[in-house]
């Protein structure tokens, strides 16, 4: 009858913030495997049978004084995966501490849970919105919680603890679940330090390009023939081979390798840029060709959106971009998730529905020491930077050795160099090609090899036109409404997660928009006291001044 008692208030208390795990558990029967012995200081301690064997999942003689101990060891805060849920000696001192914005338990085994929840009140700690649990899930379910779940520019550093007891009776699963999550924060972190250099910029270049973007018309045909042109030395070599191509087919210029083409008399069909950096704009100082589109991220510079009339934009996966598509003016999608144009403009060809899709110039290294085709920007760029004490092969070589990771490898015609983000974009191209429902061939160069695996794929028999909707309201009306959601957000108070388990869908869409700006500031606050709210409000702020500054 008590342990009836105990059960209801924990399965009431998790309801509050896990409601499906909560009828998970009141579906499910108690676990033969767990009985529970009094420690020496009066707790209650769950002991798991394991292969003949007791293992008990805190300390027999003060499992409180062990997992304050245990608790103490994670400093600075942040986001928290436990791997281990036991009697949660070991996340109850975590949850005084008000620098732990998040944190997410992970077990297998339902009716280990179910037996525990039985016998020991948990329904303070279960009541905590900060906590999450995760039971029985895949390695795919998990990794698929985490990005939604923990946002770096929010809730900080990313920790994890270890339940050892509970995590060697089960060291397949968890083992298998801990690789797969350092994947995941593999890419995360690469994503969010990409926000903290960027995320200020995307947002002003999105909202300095509205205007623009309201006006533009260009709208491109399918295409079933692709021609990618990017910006590698082994272009060099490949210019006449495109030439050939290009009689009947679709050449897509990326940004970079623009100059080179001109240089060689060869107009492309489209150009593609993404970068938000005002560098981009010296792509394109050579001049811009007369009635050739381009495709622009709603977040590039606006002095490039001003180049021609025929620009459309795109949206890519900036959380504003996102939101200006989904609530002014639908955009075509553009899949820049490889942080590289090339991968871009392969995205492009595959929604203008191409059978068959050609890559030039995409080395993803730097072939005998080379970094870009001749004919590109850093030729006059570098000529115009050099003097007497800084030649301009010094300073290509000090373009090449400005990464610290730099990698030598012998080939036949001399030596080759990669780096460690040039890896990264190649092996994201890949891995992104299974998703491309047209025949790719890669061009053979001197740079790295790109190897696209082979497997059946279903060619797209629908295709549509590269334009955008039609707006819902001049970019004005539009700016004006996203301000007035801003102003009226709650104040930002306490920890994070609590703080938005708190908001509605639409408030928190907002927040959403603004996390690449968070990124920003808690690079720059990061020596500082500053909490989370303390920089979501000054986010909130600093976003507000922007948008007086283009609405007023």
């Amino acid at each position: 009858m008590q342990s009836n008692h105990i059960f209801n208030r924990n399965q009431l208390s998790l309801s509050l913030h896990n409601e499906e795990l909560a009828l998970q558990l009141a579906r499910c029967g108690n676990s033969k495997k767990i009985s529970f012995k009094t420690a020496r200081n009066g707790v209650l301690v769950p002991v798991l049978k394991h292969h003949g064997r007791d293992y008990a999942l805190h300390s027999l003689f003060n499992p409180v004084k062990e997992g304050e101990r245990s608790s103490a060891q994670i400093s600075g805060g942040g986001y928290l995966v436990v791997f281990g849920f036991g009697a949660c000696y070991h996340i109850r001192p975590l949850l005084q501490r008000d620098d732990i914005n998040g944190i997410l338990l992970i077990d297998k085994d339902i009716t280990i849970i179910k037996s525990i929840l039985s016998e020991i009140d948990l329904s303070d700690l279960l009541s905590d919105s900060r906590i999450s649990i995760l039971v029985d899930r895949s390695e795919d379910e998990i990794t698929d919680y985490l990005p939604a779940n923990y946002i770096p520019a929010v809730t900080g550093d990313f920790q994890t603890m270890t339940l050892r007891s509970r995590v060697e009776t089960e060291k397949e699963y968890f083992s298998g679940i801990m690789n797969s999550i350092r994947k995941v924060l593999d890419t995360l972190s690469d994503d969010y330090t990409v926000q903290t250099w960027f995320g200020k910029r995307w947002f002003i270049n999105s909202i300095a390009n509205l205007a623009a973007a309201e006006n533009s018309t260009t709208i491109i045909p399918p295409k079933k023939r692709v021609l990618i042109a990017a910006a590698g030395p082994s272009l060099e070599m490949q210019l006449d081979d495109i030439r050939k191509r290009q009689e009947n087919s679709f050449l897509i210029s990326t940004d970079t390798a623009l100059s080179c083409l001109i240089k060689h008399s060869i107009k492309p069909d489209l150009v593609i840029s993404i970068d938000c950096q005002q560098i981009t704009y010296h792509h394109f100082m050579a001049g811009y060709p007369e009635d050739v589109p381009l495709v622009l991220d709603l977040a590039s510079p606006p002095a490039v959106s001003r180049l021609t009339e025929k620009t459309l934009f795109f949206t890519s996966g900036h959380p504003f971009s996102m939101y200006v598509n989904r609530n002014w003016r639908k955009f075509p999608v553009v899949d820049t998730s490889g942080g590289n144009v090339t991968q871009a403009a392969l995205s492009l060809a595959d929604t203008l529905g191409a059978s068959e899709i050609f890559i030039y110039g995409a080395d993803y290294s730097y072939p005998e020491g080379k970094s870009y085709a001749r004919g590109t920007y850093i030729y006059p760029y570098f000529i115009g930077k050099s003097s007497r004490k800084d030649t301009i092969e010094s300073l290509f070589y000090k373009f090449l050795y400005r990464n610290e990771n730099i990698t030598m490898s012998k080939t036949d015609y001399g030596y080759r160099y990669t780096t460690r983000p040039m890896v990264s974009y190649k092996e994201r191209l890949e891995r992104y090609s299974s998703e491309v429902s047209g025949r790719i061939i890669p061009v053979p160069g001197l740079g790295e090899d790109i190897v696209i695996p082979s497997f059946e794929k279903q060619i797209k028999t629908t295709k549509n036109l590269l334009s955008a909707g039609r707006s819902r309201t001049d970019w004005k009306s539009f700016l004006s409404d996203y301000k007035g959601r801003l102003i009226n957000l709650p104040e930002p108070a306490g920890s994070p997660t609590v703080y938005f388990s708190t908001l509605d869908y639409s408030d928190k869409d907002i927040w959403t928009t603004l996390f690449p700006v968070a990124a920003v500031l808690r690079k720059k606050y990061k020596d500082t006291e500053k909490s989370a709210s303390d920089i979501l409000s000054d986010v909130r702020s600093w976003a507000l001044e922007v948008l007086n500054m283009y609405l007023d």
